[in-house]
């Protein structure tokens, strides 16, 4: 008879097995666009430790999938708490078999029920997911734009009266939390400090005087030719097309990234109006965010998320 445990590990605990799986099968599922294995590494491999739990399923000794489940909040000693679902797979040739299951129950059991549960879902799984409680809050909308279309079409946000956009490096690092905190509604200090410091990418806030009014991040994408944005945060669209456009001229100045990659929500800022509008491109994929409660973002603000993975 076939054994099957599952096994929960803090990131402190992850041995180069355990990350190498995580980036195999993140890879193998094509979630590699947002998701690359330096940013797997980076952000899971040393401190300071993200508040996590890694779940693994092990079928007769061998390792067959895993879900991961992230805790935002209790760094900035929030009482306002989002556990966010990420990771979840099992490998092909076992699927349908129960095992998934399993590991998504022993996952589901440790939530904590007064946090708001949250995902990025794919299309087919919104009904398996909503049978669990949680329910779209909005959707999320992938685009490509060519980085060349950006710098001709944003170069006037150049001159945008009393904003300037700089390197995260110029402003205290606190600000930035601040900011971050106000727009997505609860603090993520410790998971900042790390996405920020990702490998081969870039930060910068928008700045009107003393006040942060915007930040955009962006890294390479797995392959060089897609940069990828997230998050972006502004105050309005004008400061997001001034971010928009620093970023696109820094990636074209020193990548050989030929487009812009981001998830824009639905149901707030009009950004995907703008985009559509701006550079003639449709959706390319879309990811549902589905909560168990209503979230506090500020999400006329949120121009682009981090990823479908990290929220």
């Amino acid at each position: 008879m076939a054994n099957f445990v599952v096994q929960r590990k803090s990131p402190q605990e992850l041995t180069q097995e355990d990350l190498d799986s995580l980036v195999q099968w993140t890879t193998d599922e094509g979630w590699d666009p947002y998701t690359r294995p330096s940013d797997i590494k980076h952000l899971y491999g040393g401190p300071p430790y993200l508040d996590a739990k890694v779940f693994f399923g092990f079928l007769d000794g061998k390792r067959i999938g895993h879900v991961v489940l992230f805790t935002y909040g209790k760094d900035g000693g929030s009482t306002d708490l989002m556990d966010f679902i990420t990771f979840f797979i099992v490998e092909k040739s076992l699927r349908g078999k129960g095992y998934g299951l399993k590991i998504w129950n022993a996952m589901w059991e440790c939530r904590d029920t007064s946090a708001n549960t949250c995902l990025d879902s794919v299309v087919s799984l919104i009904s398996q997911y909503g049978s669990l409680g949680l329910n779209i809050e909005w959707d999320n909308r992938e685009y490509i734009i060519p980085l060349l279309a950006i710098a001709e079409k944003y170069k006037v946000t150049e001159n945008i009266e009393n904003v300037s956009t700089k390197p995260l490096s110029e402003i205290k690092f606190e600000k930035y939390a601040e900011y971050s905190a106000k727009v997505y509604g609860l603090s993520r200090s410790v998971f900042l400090k790390k996405w920020v410091a990702l490998p081969e990418s870039f930060t910068w806030v928008a700045v009107n005087e003393n006040d942060v009014v915007g930040c955009i991040t962006i890294r390479e994408g797995v392959d060089k030719q897609d940069a990828i944005v997230g998050p972006l945060y502004s105050d309005n669209l004008e400061i997001a097309k001034k971010l928009i456009y620093t970023a696109a001229q820094t990636m074209s100045s020193q990548t050989s990234s030929k487009n812009l990659r981001m998830c824009i929500p639905t149901g707030g800022s009009n950004a995907i109006q703008m985009i559509e509008s701006d550079f003639g491109v449709k959706c390319d994929h879309n990811f549902p965010r589905m909560c168990s409660k209503k979230p506090k973002v500020d999400i006329s603000k949120v121009i682009a998320i981090h990823s479908p993975g990290y929220g």
